[in-house]
């Protein structure tokens, strides 16, 4: 059971979270590209423009909420690299959980104008 509390260990390290969460945001923006068809009055520039915009604004917010955690509760020596990691990691989290934005988003513009559920399935069977 050693070896489950070492890799519980490693898992819940700032580095390989920075490494993980900042690879899984451009793979949860490619996935939703790839649902942009092309032509028909789409264009796939400005879906991309979005969501460059979405990740670094959820990135700065990250960032942001990480240096007021870190004023407030110091709990590294200075000139050690841990809390460098901690605001990587801020950032990349940030700007992974910007993109649950978009789920909530739709179900709002769902409720508030339900005649765009049908473009949005055309739009999806395309």
């Amino acid at each position: 059971m050693r070896w489950i509390r070492r890799a519980a260990r490693v898992t819940d390290g700032d580095l390989v979270q920075a490494w993980l969460y900042g690879c899984l945001t451009p793979a949860v923006d490619l996935w939703l590209l790839s649902f942009v068809p092309e032509g028909r009055g789409h264009d796939q520039r400005v879906v991309a423009a979005f969501l460059a915009f979405l990740a670094s604004a959820g990135a700065l917010a990250g960032f942001g909420l990480g240096v007021l955690r870190g004023r407030r509760r110091p709990d590294v020596t200075p000139g050690s690299r841990r809390p460098v990691l901690r605001l990587v990691r801020c950032a990349t989290t940030g700007a992974l959980y910007a993109h649950l934005v978009l789920p909530a988003a739709l179900v709002v513009d769902l409720a508030l104008s339900p005649d765009r559920a049908i473009a949005y399935l055309v739009l999806l069977g395309a």
